[in-house]
């Protein structure tokens, strides 16, 4: 059995965080994959977007501004800048690697932990934690390790049913949908629209973009809005995308009575307005003979089409197993303000096992940052390291 003073499970964002800001010389991370925080390379469509520059509570499930406070954006360039990670910033405010590679920010973190006292444990699979007086026994499916401090820094519900200890389930957020057929859509883009997603009696929005896939939604719009389903636990509702936001149904029934004046079929009539798949989208929808004049076209016709426009929606039954984050975890009522377990001595908790999901952008990783620091920092002071 190996003796650690320190033990963290899990060689993610938050782990690796936690650990390069913990100076004791007696510590380890357990991880199940054969890389130190691999999944950081698939973030950020590969280019790992590290953090936002508008970064705030509200873009998260819950307040957690009184850590957000404590390790803020410009303390995560700073670490990074000491590591030789250069970055920039795009109109989003967006924080990207300047190479525009995951790879890079695992690189740096990889040369850190080596430099570091930091033993690793890779392709170990954790299947027991036990408490027995002061210490946690970790056991592996290829070793056993004993602990004084321990360190949850995965998303592991298993883990936590181990310990007893009380969560709010996992569910995949920041997700693709899978909806009802959108085959005549497959592939096609739709930028700046409103997406609303309903379950539950409750919603919520977001503008931006949307991609059709043969039966289902993507699209950073449509991962923010799946947030919804995930933190009701439940992918089963609706989802309406409003293609026209900036124009209210009044203004937007005025525009398309002056386009039957285009003197064309009305199979054309939304040429140069959407592009054909769109268009025959909105017909099959209105239930309208494509093949009849634009000037015979009723009001009720064209009022259709601009409900159609402003609420095309899809029925959710289930999502893509492509998600970036989960929502759930431990509630952060059951933890102080280190993050340590109110009734577990010495147990902490970073990343994604803590009940804080946010939305697209950076922010999820800054709660990894952040978290992992603020663990790291208060190990310093339990086992009398420095800062």
């Amino acid at each position: 059995m190996l003796n650690f003073d320190t033990i963290i499970i899990g060689g993610g964002a938050s782990g690796c965080m936690c650990g390069l800001s913990c100076s004791a010389s007696n510590i380890a991370i357990i991880d199940n994959n054969n890389k130190i925080a691999k999944k950081l390379l698939i973030t950020g469509n590969g280019r790992c977007n590290l953090t936002n520059l508008k970064m705030k509570s509200k873009f998260f499930n819950q307040d957690n501004s009184l850590y957000l406070d404590r390790y803020n954006v410009s303390s995560t360039l700073d670490f990074f800048a000491s590591l030789g990670l250069m970055t920039f910033s795009d109109e989003e405010n967006r924080v990207y690697p300047i190479s525009n590679s995951a790879k890079s920010v695992v690189n740096v973190i990889e040369n850190a932990i080596n430099k570091s006292n930091i033993n690793v444990f890779l392709e170990h699979c954790v299947e027991k934690i036990e408490k027995e007086g002061d210490n946690f026994i970790i056991t592996t499916n290829k070793e056993s390790f004993t602990c004084n401090n321990l360190v949850l820094a995965t998303g592991k519900s298993e883990l936590l049913d181990c310990l007893k200890i009380e969560y709010k389930n996992f569910m995949p957020s920041l997700c693709a949908l899978k909806t009802n057929s959108t085959r005549g859509l497959s592939n096609i883009r739709l930028r700046d629209v409103k997406v609303e997603a309903c379950v539950n009696g409750k919603s919520i929005s977001d503008i931006g973009e949307v991609l059709f896939k043969d039966s289902g939604l993507s699209g950073i719009a449509i991962f923010n809005i799946s947030s919804l389903f995930a933190r009701e636990g439940k992918f089963d509702g609706k989802v309406t995308i409003d293609m026209l936001p900036k124009e209210d149904t009044e203004s937007l029934i005025k525009m398309l009575q002056k386009r039957k004046t285009l003197n064309c079929l009305v199979r054309q009539f939304f040429d140069g307005m959407f592009v054909k798949e769109v268009a025959y989208e909105i017909f099959n929808r209105c239930k309208i003979d494509e093949n009849k004049p634009s000037i015979r076209i009723t009001d009720q016709e064209i009022e259709n089409f601009a409900h159609t426009i402003k609420s095309l929606d899809f029925t959710v039954k289930g999502y893509y197993p492509n998600n970036q984050v989960f929502s759930g975890g431990i509630k952060l009522s059951d933890l102080d303000e280190n993050l340590q377990h109110k009734q577990i001595k010495n147990l902490y908790f970073c990343g994604e096992i803590c009940d804080i999901d946010g939305q697209c952008g950076g922010y999820n990783l800054q709660w990894a940052w952040t978290s992992g620091h603020i663990v790291g920092n208060a190990l310093n002071s339990n086992i009398g390291g420095k800062k």
